[in-house]
């Protein structure tokens, strides 16, 4: 082979490497989004959990699954100290799920004893374990289910109770296919890649967590 077609041969390896290196870094970047939202659902759930903080996006879904699942309790969790970040709206959440049609007397709240979701997952095992529950759905953020479900997962590993998990997105402005085109998208799609992260180091939460879920 001459060296010109040699040349030529080089120049269109890298053009063409370099064409799929840029795909790949486009669709990994498009997905960011997406992959972040999980969708397992329960036949039958004894108990809905919505987690703390977003109560505009979390509670009415929350009350959805409440009138799907009339038997099962709802479940709130209260971190070890209330800021607007991690509880907005901690004080009036119990009078929203009433006037979302939720009766009280099936609500009940969780004081947490560490930070965080992973916290969150911790008592609700306890209180779990603790009220014969078997079956849990979490409900929450659609950005924050993949984290969630893996962490619930994590946590509740050897109790033999299912869980699943439901995004909020009749409520949520997140528009996941769409993530970089918006504010709120971006941030909450680069902390959610953060605190994956920080799972996997503090907690120990692993692929077979993260995986395994009914896509939407």
């Amino acid at each position: 082979m001459g060296d010109s077609r040699k040349i030529h041969l080089n120049q269109s390896v890298k053009r063409h490497g370099a064409a799929a290196l840029a795909g790949l870094l486009l669709a990994l970047v498009l997905g960011a989004g997406p992959v972040l939202v999980a969708r397992l659902p329960l036949a039958h759930a004894d108990a809905i959990v919505s987690l703390a903080s977003h109560e505009w996006e979390r509670l009415p879904a929350a009350a959805r699954l409440a009138r799907e699942h009339p038997r099962a309790m709802v479940l709130l969790t209260i971190p070890e100290r209330v800021t607007p970040y991690n509880c907005h709206d901690c004080a009036n959440r119990i009078d929203r799920l009433r006037r979302l049609g939720v009766d009280e007397a099936r609500v009940r709240e969780l004081q947490l004893t560490a930070p965080g979701t992973y916290g969150e997952a911790l008592a609700v095992r306890a209180f779990a374990e603790k009220t014969g529950i078997r079956t849990l759905v979490v409900a929450t953020s659609p950005y924050h289910t993949r984290r969630s479900l893996a962490a619930f997962r994590k946590v509740f590993q050897g109790t033999g109770i299912q869980v699943g998990v439901e995004p909020a997105s009749a409520t949520s402005p997140a528009r996941p296919p769409w993530w970089w085109t918006a504010g709120y998208d971006r941030a909450y799609v680069a902390y959610e890649w953060a605190a994956i992260a920080y799972y996997t180091w503090q907690y120990g939460v692993g692929p077979s967590e993260y995986l395994n879920d009914d896509p939407k």
